[in-house]
């Protein structure tokens, strides 16, 4: 399947074809007429509409230890979700899951680092969002009712 990047690539260029402009193609798909021209010029260079790899240290953990990782990690999630009640917190934390890593590898990992290699397994981060222990929805809806019953105009007005 081709990714949105990819079709849009190939308009340009089928665009370049019909001797269109590069100005004429940008205002045509909505795009600058700098990013039409560089894949007009990197296709006739290459011949290709693919990114070219990134540069970068690449990562010591093979696909083999991330899927071990991350199947102890669910693991752990589904070992939580049944011995703990409903009101506790049913998640991994980074500083678990780097210490899972450094048993696992033998290889000290930064938080941030580690917070990568999740996103890398398909994990997202979710924060906790705790409610006031004083909130009172009552309170809340007839404040609104009140404020609504007060307003003389509206507040998104411009004066």
């Amino acid at each position: 399947m081709k990714t949105a990047e990819l079709k849009e690539r190939e308009l340009i260029i089928s665009l370049s074809n019909k001797n269109k402009s590069s100005y004429e193609i940008a205002d045509i798909l909505g795009v600058s007429q700098t990013k039409a021209s560089f894949w007009i010029r990197r296709y006739k260079n290459t011949g290709n509409l693919e990114n070219r790899p990134r540069s970068g240290r690449p990562t010591p953990i093979n696909a083999k230890a991330l899927k071990s990782i991350s199947n102890l990690i669910n693991q752990n999630l589904i070992n939580q979700r049944l011995i703990q009640p409903a009101n506790r917190r049913a998640g991994v934390s980074t500083k678990e899951v780097k210490q899972l890593i450094k048993n696992k590898i033998k290889k000290k990992y930064s938080l941030r680092h580690v917070e990568r290699i999740m996103h890398k397994m398909g994990f997202s981060l979710i924060t906790p969002r705790p409610s006031h222990i004083k909130k009172d929805e009552n309170a809340k809806e007839k404040f609104k009712v009140e404020f609504k019953k007060n307003l003389n105009r509206n507040i998104w007005a411009i004066q």
